[in-house]
């Protein structure tokens, strides 16, 4: 199967569950909790692909083992839970066949492969959450109010996927494992519009020049260093993550350097405020995105935290280059870092491109990154997952202003949407031009986004709940 056909024979399975879980909530009563569990494990049993075998990392493919099997509970679940009223009853009726065939087939599998019972319970038993962060400049800022809330309710995230500002966000998420609000909140407080941005000449080497510099290491590199001084890798986060950039190939700039250097040039005043001419030079920004969506081959997602090599790069430059808006922002590495820019340099080579901006190009909200990542085993093997996806920068009515730019991402980001388990379109953000907010605007953003999740809160706890399995 394509990651098209993994996700459409899964989600048939873990939508079911939902409705399952929603029917329960509704009246507890209905089903013994160990009832409610074996469903449970039949669902999740039938909706297999791939397992990992515990004892020698071997992954094994089981889907068309059960084959058959998974069509027949399908079936057994669809057709009591058909119309306004499921018949939980009904489906208890059925548990000790569906039951004894998925212990059957179980044992079948067992004795045809390297996998044991136990790499069965771990896969179906346990869930993992995967959150998919979206760019949109300033209107990014609420994400932490969601980690505040998810982290309340001991949700917290085993791999997180982030394009421009949801890598930037995600960042401060990935540094621990168990979320500190307050830490985030006083390094906002550290931040100042001189201290993360500056104009004026400067090399460019990697990303593409604008009128804008980023300068993150600055601005946040001290919060992302280990106890010898050095920044964080990808690999050294806490929790996974993986950030997405854009790759020019050759032929993908239609303009000199020197175009994109000065595009906004006469839209920043010589104090550098958090301020741009907002109708023309937006409209103009948008036919600087037409022209690079408009010639996709050469274009290259590159998502970093992936693979061995990109694993290797220092976190934050991975965020800077993937907030690097063309013709607003600029990023690049002009240190003394012989380490990086050998990486660099195998990263260009490996991927044939000639510079490096903003991820939302090509993937503004990384979703299908996530499903991709867990279904290739990248999650120490476990594929069992839920994803919710977050989209700071959807159109809407009352802020018609950016409704240009967004048009040219909609269609990366409706790719996405089949493989979120929860798409989560925050109904009210900050300015995506408000980047460099006071502590209280964040504070009060992230109360916006907490009240965008609470509604999802009662399935998604029941989602991951671990399930008791399935006895011999």
């Amino acid at each position: 199967m394509d990651l098209k056909e993994l996700r459409t024979h899964r989600a048939r399975f873990e939508q079911i569950e939902a409705r399952l879980l929603r029917v329960y909530a509704g009246d507890p009563q209905v089903l013994p909790k160990r009832g409610l569990d074996s469903l449970r494990y039949v669902l999740n049993f039938a909706k297999l692909t791939t397992v990992r075998a515990d004892g020698n990392n071997e992954d094994c493919d089981v889907l068309t083992r059960i084959g058959p099997h998974a069509w027949k509970v399908a079936e057994q679940f669809e057709q009591r839970m058909a119309g306004d009223e499921p018949d939980l009853r009904a489906l208890m009726q059925a548990l000790p066949e569906l039951s004894m065939d998925t212990r059957e087939r179980r044992a079948k599998i067992i004795a045809d492969t390297p996998l044991e019972r136990g790499d069965f319970d771990r896969e179906i038993a346990t869930r993992k959450l995967i959150l998919a962060l979206g760019g949109g400049g300033g209107a990014g800022y609420g994400y932490g109010g969601l980690f505040t809330l998810l982290d309340r309710h001991q949700l917290n995230p085993s791999l997180i996927c982030g394009t421009s500002i949801g890598a930037l966000i995600g960042l401060y998420r990935a540094r621990r494992i168990r979320h500190d609000a307050a830490a985030m909140l006083e390094a906002s407080k550290t931040l100042s519009w001189n201290k993360v941005f500056a104009m004026g000449n400067e090399p460019s080497r990697y990303g593409l020049p604008a009128t804008l510099r980023l300068h993150l290491r600055r601005a946040i590199g001290q919060f992302f260093t280990n106890e010898d001084g050095h920044t964080m890798t990808m690999a050294e986060l806490p929790i996974p993550m993986h950030i997405v950039v854009t790759g020019l190939k050759v032929g993908a700039l239609k303009h000199e350097l020197d175009y994109y250097e000065h595009f906004l040039d006469d839209s920043t005043n010589a104090g550098i405020v958090n301020r741009v001419n907002r109708v023309f030079k937006l409209g103009n920004l948008a036919h600087v995105f037409r022209e690079f969506v408009s010639n996709p081959d050469a274009l290259q997602e590159v998502v970093f935290g992936r693979d061995p090599l990109t694993m290797a790069s220092d976190c934050v430059d991975a965020a800077g280059f993937s907030a690097a808006i063309p013709g607003l922002i600029h990023y690049d590495i002009h240190r003394d870092d012989k380490r990086m820019h050998a990486l660099l340099a195998e990263v260009y080579a490996e991927y044939g491109i000639t510079r490096m901006i903003e991820g939302g190009i090509v993937n503004n909200v990384p979703a299908k990154v996530g499903f991709a990542s867990a279904m290739e085993g990248r999650l120490g093997g476990h594929r069992n997952v839920h994803i919710i996806a977050v989209d700071c920068f959807a159109p809407r009515p009352t802020k018609p202003i950016f409704l240009p730019i967004q048009q040219v991402v909609r269609s990366n980001v409706a790719r996405n949407q089949a493989y979120a388990d929860i798409w989560l379109s925050l109904s009210k953000t900050l300015s995506p031009l408000n980047l460099v907010p006071s502590s209280q605007q964040i504070s009060e953003a992230g109360r916006w986004a907490m009240s965008d999740l609470g509604p999802h809160l009662q399935l998604l706890e029941a989602l991951m709940d671990p399930i008791e399995p399935l006895q011999d």
